[in-house]
């Protein structure tokens, strides 16, 4: 049997190989939006997803999807729970671009301490001089590293903060005994502590009810005025509006964002306007070799599902 997959974005040749290879049809979605690609749905038996959202109606436009992929980790823009109820099996890959994701994180705090971004203003607007006027740039050994979740990209960053760059690590971790992990994490159960004691705080949480919205102004006041926040997981844990404030005011130093409350984001959005904001365009985990092993391990489980296979990483019980 011959099945349709359809990719609501276009996805590294891994993946679209090893489907076509096992006899599927591989379609690239023509449009952006549900009016646009109506007719594909109505044929699909999968749908291979990156950041767009899949919604209840197009679930419903799709009477043959026998299950969605996510070409990634977080999987919030997906409505896992109405595809569960209609016996829809929803994959991701947890592990895929870890290692870029990690690799980001120590770029985006390698920029806040140094702060690039205005170096490299004032160097790109011919004053050379620069390097001898910077004030407020640091380096990392010994600095205070303050981890908000402690899954599989933070502990690949704390090993690369404590033993790459002499940092000192520590989490937040509700649920752990307090002691110095195998991966170097001095594990705290006292979150204002590691807000208050951290000179950089990285975001590492998905985005569920718990989570949206859950660092805002209260935090940002308990953390020192030199400190940065580094967010390279999911916007819409933040509140924006307050964390504009908070740069705003001079309550921390600075930030560095690779996602925002809202993408694609508004180029108007003050963040991207900011002296002390480094910005990337949730680009962290878009490295070749991640887009490589995500493509080809989503693909994977797509042909696991249609062989009635036990998958790799499920989202949902069916």
């Amino acid at each position: 049997m011959k099945y349709c997959v359809l990719l609501l974005k276009d996805v590294h040749s891994s993946g679209k190989e090893l489907l076509k290879q096992n006899d599927c049809e591989v379609k690239i979605a023509k449009g952006q939006n549900i009016e646009d690609y109506i007719d594909e749905l109505k044929i699909c038996d999968a749908i291979f997803v990156r950041n767009e959202p899949v919604t209840r109606e197009m679930i419903d436009k799709a009477p043959n999807l026998k299950v969605i992929a996510k070409h990634g980790v977080g999987y919030d823009n997906i409505d896992v729970a109405y595809a569960t109820e209609k016996k829809i099996q929803v994959v991701y890959v947890p592990k895929g671009n870890i290692e870029s994701v990690a690799d980001m994180t120590m770029l985006h705090i390698l920029s806040c301490a140094r702060k690039i971004h205005q170096t490299q203003n004032e160097f790109y607007g011919g004053n050379y001089n620069i390097r001898y006027q910077m004030s407020g740039t640091h380096q990392l050994k010994n600095k205070i590293l303050g981890l908000i979740g402690c899954g599989n990209i933070a502990k690949l960053v704390a090993k690369r903060a404590k033993y790459g760059f002499g940092m000192k690590v520590i989490g937040y971790h509700p649920r752990r005994p307090e002691d110095i992990d195998e991966n170097g994490i001095q594990i705290m159960n006292d979150r204002e502590a590691v807000f208050k004691m951290a000179d950089f705080i990285s975001i590492h949480l998905p985005a569920k009810k718990d989570t949206i919205h859950s660092i805002g102004m209260y935090e940002f006041e308990l953390m020192k005025p030199t400190a940065y926040l580094i967010n390279t997981a999911r916007g819409n844990i933040v509140r924006e509006d307050e964390l504009i404030t908070a740069l705003e005011k001079k309550e921390i130093a600075g930030a560095g964002l690779d996602v925002f409350a809202k993408e694609p984001v508004d180029l108007n959005n003050p963040l991207l306007h900011m002296e002390n904001v480094f910005a990337t365009p949730h680009c962290s985990g878009l490295t070749d070799e991640a887009s490589e092993n995500l493509s080809y391990i989503g693909a994977k489980q797509i042909l696991e599902v249609f062989h009635h296979e036990p998958v790799d990483y499920p989202v949902n019980n069916i």
